[in-house]
C-alpha cells in the first residue's frame, strides 16, 4: 500500500529488496555509499542532501544524525558508478549554499581479507596442532 501511495503522491526510493530484484543490488554497499562532512550551521535537510546528490545518480538513502551539531552524514547510491562520479568532481560540493566535503565509505571494524585469511590460517593450525 505504501508503495502505491509513493508512487502515486511522491518519489519512491526502492529498497534492497527491490533493487535485489532488479539484479541492482550488491551486497558490498559499502561502494555505493559517500561520508559527508559539513559545518555545523547548515541548514539543509536529508531531502536537499538527496535532491543534489540525484544529479550524479539515482539516491538508495541519505542518512544525517540528527545531534545537536550534526557535521556528518551518508549516502548511499543505487550504482558504485556514482561514486566515482560524485569522488571525481571533487570538494567541496554545495548543498543549499552549504560546503560539503565528501569521502568514499569504509566501514569501521572490518578486516582486509588478506588479513582474515592469515588470521584463520594461523587459527586453524593452532586448533589442529
Amino acid at each position: 500500500m505504501m508503495k502505491e501511495n509513493s508512487l502515486k503522491f511522491g518519489r519512491f526510493r526502492p529498497d534492497r529488496h527491490d533493487l535485489a530484484a532488479m539484479g541492482l543490488w550488491n551486497s558490498c554497499s559499502s561502494s555505493r555509499q559517500i561520508y559527508l562532512t559539513f559545518s555545523a550551521d547548515s541548514t539543509f535537510k536529508d531531502e536537499d542532501v538527496s535532491n543534489y546528490f540525484s544529479t550524479f545518480g539515482p539516491v538508495q538513502d541519505v542518512r544525517i544524525p540528527y545531534q545537536q551539531k550534526r557535521m556528518f552524514g551518508f549516502v548511499s547510491f543505487v550504482l558504485a558508478e556514482t561514486v566515482k562520479s560524485v569522488l571525481a568532481k571533487g570538494n567541496p560540493h554545495f548543498v543549499c549554499d552549504s560546503h560539503v566535503l565528501v569521502k568514499p565509505y569504509k566501514e569501521k571494524g572490518t578486516i582486509p581479507f588478506k588479513y582474515y585469511m592469515l588470521y584463520k590460517s594461523l587459527y586453524c593450525s593452532l586448533i589442529f596442532y
